[in-house]
C-alpha cells in the first residue's frame, strides 16, 4: 500500500517539473501549454578562420498548443565574436504560433566577426530569449563555433644542407626546419621529398615517367624521404634530417626539389602544402696545369711556351681567364693575358705567350726559369676562384734539343716499320686463307 503512494507522490512531482518554465537547445520543455525548442541550422563558413565574418542560423520552434507572443531572442557575444548589425545582440521574433513541425519554426540569423587574433579551436557562445509573460532572460546552453588558423601555419623556417654543395656520387644531410606560426597546436605533421616528381600532373606514359623519375638525381640512403612529427607547439620549431646520396652522373646545378608537408589543426581540419627547397650539386674543381711545349732554346732569345689547363675534377669550369706575370729572366712580347673560357670535366684546353729571354745569351748552356701565372675562373654554380701558380722549365741546349728531336723520330721511324709489318703480315695471311679456300672449293667440285 506504501509503495503505491510513493509511486502517485512521484508521478505528481514528474508532472510539476515539466510544467515549468524554460526552454533548452535541442530539447523541448513546456512552458504553460507552450513547447519552444531551439536548434542550430548551419555556421557559414565551417570552420571559420581568424578575421573572417561568421553567418550563425538557428531554428525556433514553437511545439506546444499555445502561440508565444513578443519573442525576443539575445546573442551573448563575448570575444573573439564581435556583432555586426545589432549593438545589443537582441532580435525581435515576434509571435510564433503553437502547433509547429518540421521546418515550420521562424529562422534566427546572426552575422558576427571572428577578431583577427583569435585562436583556433573551439569557442562558445550562447542564446538568451524571453516572451510575453517572462520577466527575466533564460539563458539556452552553450554552442560550439569552430574556428581555424590560417592555411599557411605550418611553413619551412630555413634549409641546411651539410655539406653547403654535395659533390656527385658523395653523400650528404638536409635539414629541415619547420615552424608553426600559429597560435595553436599541429598535429600529425607528415614531411615528404618528392624525389621522384609525383607532385608535378604528368601524364602516365612509361617513358615521361621513366624521365620524371629520374630527373632529380638524389636518393635516400640510411633514412626514408617521408618522415612525420606527431605535433609542434604554437610558435614552436621542429628540425627534420635527410640523408641523400647524389647520382655519381649527376650534373653540377642547383636542383629544385620539391617537399609535400600535410599536418592537421586542433579541429581535425587537414592541410596540404606544396614548398621547394633548393639542393646544390657540386665540386671543388680541380685543374692541373702544365708546360705543354715550347720553342725556346739555349741562345735564343725569343721563343713560345704552351701552357695546357686540364680539369680533372667532376665539376665543369667556367670563364677561365690566365694571366702570366713578368720576371726579371723573360718579358712577354704577346699579350700578357688569354681568355680560354669554359672547359668541361675530364678535358682540356692549351694557351701560348710569347717571351724574351734577356739572359739567355749562352747556347751551350741550359738554364732553369718560372713561369708565374695567375688564374680566375668559376665553377658550375658560378662559385669565383684565384690560383697563383709557379711552373718551371728547363731551357735546354741545341744539342740536347737535337738529341730530343732525333728520339722523336726514331719513336716515329720504329712506329711506321711496326705499321708496316703488321700490314703486310695481314697481307701474306689473308692470300694464305684465300688460296686454302679456292683448292677446298676444287676438291669438293671433283
Amino acid at each position: 500500500m506504501k509503495s503505491k503512494i510513493y509511486c502517485i507522490f512521484a508521478l505528481a512531482a514528474l508532472v510539476m517539473m515539466l510544467s515549468g518554465t524554460g526552454a533548452v537547445a535541442d530539447s523541448a520543455t513546456y512552458v504553460s501549454g507552450a513547447s519552444i525548442r531551439v536548434s542550430m541550422i548551419s555556421q557559414d563558413p565551417d570552420p571559420v578562420k581568424p578575421g573572417e565574418y561568421l553567418e550563425l542560423r538557428w531554428m525556433v520552434t514553437n511545439y506546444g498548443s499555445k502561440p508565444l507572443e513578443d519573442v525576443e531572442f539575445m546573442l551573448a557575444a563575448d570575444y573573439p565574436f564581435q556583432l555586426l548589425g545589432t549593438s545589443d545582440g537582441v532580435k525581435q521574433l515576434g509571435t510564433i504560433q503553437g502547433h509547429q513541425k518540421g521546418e515550420e519554426g521562424v529562422v534566427l540569423y546572426y552575422k558576427v566577426r571572428i577578431d583577427e587574433d583569435s585562436s583556433e579551436g573551439v569557442n562558445k557562445l550562447y542564446l538568451k530569449y524571453r516572451y510575453k509573460g517572462m520577466e527575466d532572460w533564460s539563458r539556452l546552453e552553450y554552442f560550439e563555433v569552430r574556428v581555424r588558423s590560417m592555411d599557411a601555419a605550418v611553413v619551412i623556417d630555413d634549409v641546411l644542407l651539410e655539406p653547403a654543395r654535395i659533390a656527385p656520387g658523395s653523400t650528404g644531410k638536409l635539414n629541415i626546419k619547420l615552424k608553426n606560426l600559429a597560435d595553436s597546436l599541429m598535429k600529425d605533421v607528415n614531411v615528404k621529398l618528392d624525389l621522384t616528381l609525383e607532385s608535378i600532373p604528368r601524364s602516365a606514359t612509361g617513358a615521361e615517367s621513366s624521365i620524371l623519375f629520374d630527373a632529380l638525381p638524389f636518393a635516400p640512403t640510411t633514412s626514408a624521404s617521408e618522415k612525420r612529427i606527431p605535433s609542434i607547439k604554437p610558435g614552436g620549431t621542429s628540425i627534420l634530417s635527410y640523408d641523400l646520396m647524389v647520382y655519381p652522373d649527376a650534373a653540377s646545378r642547383v636542383y629544385k626539389l620539391p617537399v609535400i608537408i600535410t599536418y592537421k589543426d586542433e579541429v581535425g581540419t587537414e592541410f596540404e602544402k606544396n614548398e621547394i627547397v633548393g639542393v646544390v650539386v657540386g665540386a671543388m674543381p680541380d685543374v692541373y696545369v702544365v708546360i705543354d711545349s715550347s720553342d725556346l732554346i739555349a741562345g735564343k732569345k725569343t721563343g713560345k711556351v704552351s701552357f695546357k689547363f686540364v680539369n680533372k675534377g667532376v665539376t665543369d669550369i667556367k670563364f677561365l681567364d690566365v694571366t702570366l706575370k713578368e720576371t726579371a729572366d723573360f718579358k712577354i712580347t704577346s699579350s700578357n693575358e688569354e681568355y680560354i673560357g669554359n672547359i668541361d670535366s675530364d678535358d682540356f684546353e692549351s694557351v701560348d705567350f710569347a717571351v724574351y729571354l734577356g739572359n739567355n745569351g749562352d747556347a751551350k748552356e741550359g738554364s732553369v726559369i718560372e713561369f708565374p701565372l695567375h688564374i680566375e675562373f668559376k665553377d658550375a654554380n658560378n662559385v669565383d676562384y684565384s690560383n697563383d701558380l709557379k711552373l718551371t722549365y728547363s731551357i735546354p741546349t741545341a744539342e740536347e734539343k737535337g738529341q730530343e728531336q732525333s728520339r722523336s723520330a726514331l719513336l716515329m721511324v720504329m712506329a711506321i716499320v711496326i705499321i708496316v709489318a703488321g700490314w703486310l703480315t695481314y697481307r701474306w695471311w689473308d692470300r694464305r686463307r684465300k688460296r686454302q679456300q679456292k683448292q677446298a672449293a676444287q676438291k669438293a667440285q671433283k
